[in-house]
C-alpha cells in the first residue's frame, strides 16, 4: 500500500492470517475490543483483506483468497 503524501517511510512488518470470512473476522475483532484500520477490502483477482489492531495496539492483517 502506498504511504500518504509527505509521510516518511518507516520500517515495519505486518503479520497476515488466513481466514474463512473477512467480514465475520472484522465483526469478531471489534466485538472483542480491537480496532479496524482497513475494513474488509477486495483486491481484484486476489481475494479480500483487512487490517486491525488488538486491544493492546498490536497490528495484524487477515486475508481470504
Amino acid at each position: 500500500m502506498a504511504l500518504p503524501p509527505g509521510a516518511p517511510p518507516q520500517p515495519h512488518w505486518l503479520a497476515y492470517f488466513t481466514v474463512t470470512d473477512c467480514d465475520a473476522t472484522a465483526a469478531k475483532v471489534e466485538s472483542l475490543g480491537g480496532r479496524t484500520y482497513v475494513p474488509p477490502t477486495a483486491i481484484e483477482g486476489m481475494g479480500r483483506f483487512a487490517v486491525f489492531a488488538d486491544p493492546q495496539g498490536a497490528v495484524f492483517a487477515v486475508y481470504k483468497e
